[in-house]
């Protein structure tokens, strides 16, 4: 049984100096070392005029001791979701400085007094899934009394000793209760970089015992390929959040891992709601989590919680139905928008481009700057890919119209078609508006799988004139810039074998120019054991480009 310490008392009340906290795989960090870390980021932070301070950090533990010593200094703190130029554009308009490393390295000495659950705050920000984030004012009472509810619920189970390993960030509120905040209370040490991909996670894994903390996203793709037997009794649980498993990611996770994860329902806005771990039953109800009230208004789901900032009922825009003493889930009533004053139901069109049988996945984007157009993002299946192949983009999408027809209002019919290997995700292994808004943009060819395997690939890319890659690149005599050939390659290698980021380039030749509205034949050829991705342009059985990628993880 877990040693529970509430978030508030953590470094008031104590434990051992020799009490493990994280470790980074060569060094393990202590409580000892933690409450000397948070006295230095308070130090620091105390300096500093502003009252609301933003913090971006990769490394968990450096996370938890800026977070607690930000709380210990009198601050509210701001986690942005990443630290891009934009991002840092938009907080320093709020009169924020984005913090990713500590500013001093001594600290004055500091008795850490109990914090007020009240006046401690944090700003998250969500995920964006549908729409742009918004920002979501906690306050530590909230935090609190949800990693006092996740104790209560799993911690008797749990060997107090697991290391706690993880895909999320911890910049967002999942990734922050499950592998940061609770795992502090519960005194259960975390590993302080997360899990970028699945050799890595893998080999984390093995040491055991652990608890992994996941997303469906990353959940769907571990590779068979791997030995996931060596994990056999090292696995304590799993969870995952950020939307339902599919039945694939299910199965996947069971085979892989041995077990199917808990999986946790709720949001930004309204923390943790329910939680659920199928086994044989597919459709298993949503169970609210202990101290959750909840009731079904009108069709929607309406909920009573500490994890919330009062004890008011909060509608969610959650569609549900209530069974066996909980609810399934029956998509999002916020998913219907109005085009031309007619409202079309995303969720509807989504559900009968699948019907269609060509696709594994499908999400439907509203389109900025482009009245009242909607477009597409679409992975197809092999079946969709042969289609895709053989009719042409045009041909394909206008059967693919035709069908859509019988079910959807004119209005409510895509305009704007792209297709990929897999839905871009975020950290988290959330399909962002962002991210989907990235697939239309201007730069991104299109692309058709033709073959592929584990360790290959064939696309057909159309280099069109409309690219702006061409322009300026040369006047009068228009070629696809070298740059551009080399970024397709690291783009298209990347989606379709899922590597970590890419490092650097061998043997790179250019032989032969790609003209405008020409069509290329990209081949990719994975070596799993050397991380990297041998290339080449050719059409018409002549080469246009070559060379060898490599990729691998950052340096810590």
């Amino acid at each position: 049984m877990a040693d529970f310490i509430p978030l508030s008392r953590l470094l008031a009340v104590g434990r051992n100096a020799d009490h493990p906290v994280a470790s980074d795989g060569e060094r393990q960090y202590l409580f000892g070392d933690f409450q000397l870390r948070a006295a230095r980021w308070a130090s620091s932070l105390r300096a500093r005029a502003q009252e609301v301070v933003a913090i971006h950090l990769d490394d968990s533990f450096e996370f938890a001791a800026a977070l607690f010593g930000a709380w210990h200094a009198g601050k509210t703190v701001c986690l942005p979701g990443d630290n891009l130029p934009a991002t840092r554009a938009a907080l320093s308009g709020r009169g924020m400085v984005l913090l990713d490393t500590l500013q001093i390295a001594e600290a004055e000495t500091i008795a850490f007094g109990e914090l007020s659950d009240d006046d401690c705050k944090l700003q998250l920000f969500t995920s964006g899934s549908t729409g742009e984030p918004q920002a979501i004012d906690k306050s530590l009472r909230q935090l609190a009394a949800e990693t006092a509810t996740l104790s209560r619920l799993w911690d008797g189970a749990l060997p107090t000793g697991c290391l706690v390993e993880a895909t999320v960030s911890h910049q967002h509120i999942y990734g922050l209760l499950f592998r940061v905040l609770w795992p502090l209370a519960a005194g259960r040490p975390f590993a302080c970089r997360r899990q970028t991909f699945p050799e890595s996670l893998l080999q984390a894994l093995s040491a055991g015992p652990c608890l992994l903390v996941s997303s469906p996203a990353h959940l769907k793709r571990l590779p068979d390929s791997l030995d996931w037997g060596s994990l056999s009794g090292k696995l304590a649980a799993a969870f995952s959040s950020g939307g339902p498993l599919d039945e694939a990611a299910l199965q996947n996770s069971l085979a892989a891992l041995g077990q199917t994860p808990f999986e946790i329902f709720g949001s930004t806005e309204t923390g943790g709601i329910a939680w659920r771990r199928r086994q044989a039953d597919p459709d298993l109800s949503w169970q609210a989590l202990p101290g959750v009230e909840t009731r079904v208004d009108d069709g929607l789901l309406a909920i009573r919680s500490p994890h919330l900032p009062d004890n008011a009922w909060h509608q969610t825009s959650d569609k549900v139905q209530a069974q066996d003493g909980g609810f399934v889930l029956q998509g999002r009533a916020d998913r219907i928008i109005k085009l031309e004053e007619k409202r079309v139901s995303l969720d509807g069109v989504e559900g009968a481009l699948l019907a269609s049988g060509l696709f594994d996945a499908a999400r439907l984007v509203l389109l900025p700057g482009q009245r009242d157009s909607l477009g597409v993002a679409a992975v197809p299946n092999a079946a969709g890919w042969q289609q895709l192949a053989a009719l042409g983009r045009r041909e394909f999408a206008a059967r693919l119209i035709a069908g859509l027809k019988r079910s959807v209002i004119p209005e409510g019919l895509p305009r704007h078609w792209r297709y990929g290997f897999r839905l871009p995700a975020n950290a988290q292994g959330k399909t962002t508006q962002a991210l989907l808004l990235s697939w239309f943009d201007a730069r991104r060819p299109h692309a058709t799988l033709l073959r592929r395997d584990e360790e290959h690939a064939l696309l057909s890319i159309e280099a069109a004139a409309t690219l702006p890659d061409f322009d300026g690149h040369f006047p009068g005599f228009p070629l696809l810039p070298g740059v551009t050939q080399l970024d397709w390659g690291v783009r298209f290698a990347r989606e379709l074998f899922d590597l970590p980021g890419f490092t650097g380039i061998d043997n790179l030749k250019f032989q032969r120019i790609i003209a405008p509205d020409s069509t290329v034949r990209l081949e990719l050829r994975y070596d799993r054991a050397k991380q990297s991705v041998s290339f080449s342009f050719h059409s018409d059985d002549q080469p246009h480009a070559s060379g060898k990628l490599r990729f691998g993880a950052p340096a810590c």
